[in-house]
């Protein structure tokens, strides 16, 4: 099954594919929003449509400790929004660290920290979509945690 991952923004939206039978996903594209998400929202759905995607998992930026804050009501809603105009799945996946995994993933490449702005939020959209794949894939075959 074609799955995407997206990771929000207020300055940019990192999208992600993936093929759910392998659990492999990689980078697509980076959306400039500067400001709105939701202004980007006809965009990100045809770009799903496009790309025959059946799976779409949104993150959701849940506070350290687990608790909802503005920027996961913020993601509850786009989530809402974006369901209405795509006729696929749609999940929401916690994202706690993604950016920061994916600064490291980088560095780790050898990538300089100023080159990582144009590619960071798409790898945050592969972590996000990796484990919304897996989670799903767990549920599939009744492994808890998976």
């Amino acid at each position: 099954m074609k799955c995407m991952g997206v990771d929000l923004g207020h300055k940019r939206i990192g999208l992600a594919l993936g093929e759910s039978e392998a659990c492999v996903a990689w980078p697509l594209k980076t959306v400039r929003v500067e400001g709105d998400p939701f202004f980007a929202l006809d965009e990100i759905a045809r770009v799903a449509k496009e790309n025959g995607v059946q799976f779409v998992a949104v993150g959701l930026p849940l506070n350290m400790d687990g608790s909802t804050g503005p920027s996961a009501k913020s993601a509850l809603r786009w989530k809402k929004a974006f369901e209405k105009r795509v006729s696929c799945k749609v999940v929401m996946s916690d994202e706690r660290l993604t950016t920061t995994g994916a600064h490291r993933e980088l560095e780790s490449l050898g990538m300089r920290a100023k080159n990582h702005m144009r590619v960071v939020d798409q790898l945050s959209a592969v972590m996000i979509l990796q484990s919304a794949m897996e989670k799903e894939e767990g549920r599939k075959s009744g492994e808890p945690g998976k």
